[in-house]
């Protein structure tokens, strides 16, 4: 066991869950764009299809607020999703100025077929966790995004 794994909580310097974050976010990347990839995505593009694939009918605003990526970022990472036709933007039905994007039929099977790959990268990170301990990670996780989404840091 690593030293880091056992470490107290009282031996954790203020940073440490950021630091411990950071690295897992680094460690990930390289496979990530390579699982991605597989569906000829990249990362991002991945992230995007996989909100909208839960979250239809989101602007690129708030897809972009919900990947944690500037606005213009997010333009650019579903700009060559619409070009292949695995998204469409429809004018927003209750403000005609805006406009939402949607998920396509070729956009989930491309989606589908990277997930497949990531199902083994997330295996590999999650190993030697019990299934109650993947459910206890999974909802702590998503206080913290939901932290983050709320501004209360």
């Amino acid at each position: 066991m690593h030293a880091e794994t056992s470490a107290a909580p009282e031996a954790r310097t203020a940073g440490w869950f950021i630091y411990m974050l950071k690295q897992l976010d680094m460690g990930l990347r390289p496979s990530m764009e390579q699982s991605a990839g597989v569906a000829d995505l990249t990362a991002a593009q991945f992230t995007a299809l996989s909100v909208l694939a839960v979250r239809q009918g989101l602007s690129s605003s708030e897809l972009a607020r919900r990947s944690f990526v500037r606005a213009q970022s997010m333009a650019e990472t579903v700009t060559p999703l619409i070009k292949r036709g695995l998204v469409t933007r429809q004018r927003d039905t209750e403000d005609r100025r805006s406009f939402v994007l949607f998920i396509t039929d070729e956009g989930r099977k491309m989606l589908q077929l990277a997930q497949q790959d990531v199902a083994g990268v997330e295996e590999q990170l999650l190993n030697g966790l019990a299934p109650g301990q993947r459910d206890d990670l999974a909802s702590l996780l998503r206080v913290c995004r939901s932290n983050l989404l709320n501004g209360r840091f």
